[in-house]
């Protein structure tokens, strides 16, 4: 057995590591020895979820208003607990992340985008909106965020019904760029 400080948030299991998020940090704990190895992220503000990506030594914290990308090498080697990058831009907890090879998508329930950022440095290459537009004043926030591969779907919950909406970037043929020196992206 071993312990950690305050409530897991969730938890994640890659090879022969389990990576906790509790409290305002991820711990790292060896399952062979159940000791914890390190402590690849400490946020400043509490954490309401969490996503990792071994295969990328990311992790991606989601906290009151921004996410944090975070690489688990760079912690490592200089023992300081710095994200690559603050995904920032939400209303209220982060609280719906994705997290994929190519992007980090970010959604929170009393706000009504979900962001879409690159996986590998943090740059935002799109917002989009969960409920319609008419009730973009009424509606709590996103309510739900699913992602499977160029499909985006979203829910938002108005007043008198629950609103799902499916965005699919699989054909899309115009990238977001925001000037011609910029890396385009297809979300």
């Amino acid at each position: 057995m071993t312990s950690v400080p305050g409530a897991p948030v969730t938890m994640k299991c890659h090879e022969s590591m389990l990576y906790v998020a509790t409290g305002s940090s991820v711990v790292a704990i060896d399952l062979r020895t159940m000791q914890k190895v390190i402590i690849p992220a400490v946020n400043r503000q509490k954490l309401y979820s969490f996503k990792i990506m071994p295969s990328k030594s990311l992790i991606c914290t989601g906290g009151n208003g921004s996410a944090m990308l975070w690489d688990i090498r760079r912690n490592q080697e200089t023992l300081k607990s710095e994200p690559i990058a603050e995904l920032d831009g939400h209303t209220g907890p982060v609280m719906f992340l994705h997290m994929d090879q190519y992007k980090i998508v970010t959604g929170g329930p009393k706000d009504s985008y979900v962001n879409v950022w690159e996986a590998d440095n943090g740059k935002r290459t799109n917002s989009l909106i969960c409920c319609s537009p008419q009730e973009a004043s009424t509606s709590s926030g996103c309510a739900g965020l699913a992602v499977n591969g160029y499909q985006i779907v979203t829910a938002s919950c108005g007043e008198e019904y629950g609103l799902l909406r499916l965005r699919d970037f699989t054909n899309a043929t115009d990238p977001v760029v925001k000037s011609e020196d910029e890396h385009a992206s297809k979300f």
